[in-house]
């Protein structure tokens, strides 16, 4: 079994900051755009990838700003995040932390 790499998303206050880190920190695309269909449609097919055993497993370590917390892209991100991690067969895993 390959080792599964540990992806670190840090905290930030504003809906587009966090996609943003996310996009950094996942190394999406250069066409990535910090919305939230790109970035459900980015963890899709990294999902998919990681499904299909095309790329190391992903423990995602996302730090949460307590400001975000309470903004309704925090539910939104948490739902989008949720669909990847049960698409992608146990490849990719999240942790929340504040």
């Amino acid at each position: 079994m390959t080792a599964r790499r540990t992806v670190v998303v840090q905290a930030a206050a504003s809906k587009r900051d966090v996609l943003v880190a996310f996009g950094e920190a996942l190394g999406f695309p250069a066409y990535y755009r910090p919305n939230l269909d790109a970035f459900n449609d980015c963890l899709q097919d990294l999902a998919s990838e990681l499904a299909n055993d095309e790329g190391r497993p992903v423990a995602l370590e996302w730090h949460v700003h307590p400001a975000f917390r309470e903004l309704p892209a925090f539910v939104a991100m948490r739902e989008i995040l949720a669909d990847a991690v049960e698409a992608s067969c146990g490849t990719l895993t999240l942790k929340v932390t504040s």
